[in-house]
């Protein structure tokens, strides 16, 4: 199947309260919000957006800070939090009319499901999340046990990180290629061509230093985020992800009770670009039955 870029997608914008979001959207049917993770952004999903535009409403936003969504101000961290991205798909979907959604996120977008499902359940039909966290996971992610892996979210926080990573076009490429292929359970997973769109990405002006700024806030969580939800959550979890190993599904399950959990192995951590037509066949099934 020859790749699909970007530009063989339909883009929109939606100017919300204090920032202007980029969505693409694409198919008929209920309405899906697919929410990426770091390092990505919407594109992280071109395998799976075609496939669910058969049964659904696809809507894959760009966070804030993210792919050509706004920046707010670069220096002004607090407006990278989680919390604020909440608040911004909240707005989307009142800009768009819509009352309720199925919702699936990866890496960042899992937090984000985590906090609307339970900041937001009456807009949530059932949730998704693919190698996810939940409150907890960062403390561990970030113990010594697990250095030579989380470095990464130190490294965001230096002065030096965003200028070092952008000081070329080569050397935004060696960064983001080594998560790419890395985290992969196939290191040559992601084509050339691939590669070359996710450069093009992040060397567009304030997306390197948008996603990194997601790293320089701690991840915080609301008595209501630490509270135990009765949404229906699917569970997906790349056996070979050196970033949340499967081991850790306490931290998963102790947070909800109507739940699946599935386990995929040989693969890693891009769980929709590794197995899409089993995330594409596991969302409809999830989803509508």
């Amino acid at each position: 199947m020859p790749l699909r870029t970007p530009e063989n997608f339909e883009h929109h914008f939606a100017q919300l309260s204090d920032i202007k979001l980029h969505y693409v959207r694409e198919g008929t049917g209920p309405p899906l919000l697919l929410v990426h993770g770091w390092p990505g952004f919407w594109w992280e999903w071109h395998m799976n957006i075609a496939p669910l535009a058969e049964h659904f409403d696809v809507i894959v936003p760009d966070m804030r800070g993210y792919g050509d969504s706004e920046k707010p101000p670069l220096d002004r961290v607090e407006l990278y939090h989680t919390d604020c991205v909440v608040a911004d798909f909240v707005q989307l979907l009142d800009h768009l009319k819509i009352e309720r959604i199925f919702i699936a996120g990866h890496d960042w977008g899992s937090e984000i499901v985590h906090k609307l499902v339970r900041r937001h359940r009456e807009r949530i039909i059932k949730a998704a999340a693919f190698n996810p966290g939940g409150p907890g996971w960062m403390e561990r992610y970030l113990g010594p046990d697990h250095f030579h892996e989380s470095w990464y979210a130190m490294f965001h926080n230096l002065p030096m990180a965003v200028e070092l990573v952008g000081s070329s076009r080569e050397a935004c490429k060696i960064y983001y290629r080594h998560f790419l292929s890395h985290w992969s359970y196939d290191p040559n997973l992601f084509s050339e061509e691939e590669l070359e769109i996710y450069v093009d990405n992040f060397m567009k002006p304030g997306n390197i230093a948008g996603g990194f700024n997601f790293y320089k806030l701690p991840s915080s969580w609301s008595a209501i985020d630490r509270t135990i939800t009765d949404c229906p959550m699917t569970f997906l979890q790349g056996m070979n992800d050196p970033v949340a190993p499967a081991a850790w599904t306490d931290i998963l399950t102790s947070w909800h009770r109507n739940y699946t959990i599935e386990y995929l192995p040989e693969c890693g951590h891009f769980v929709m670009r590794e197995k899409p037509d089993l995330v594409n066949r596991r969302l409809r099934e999830a989803f509508l039955g």
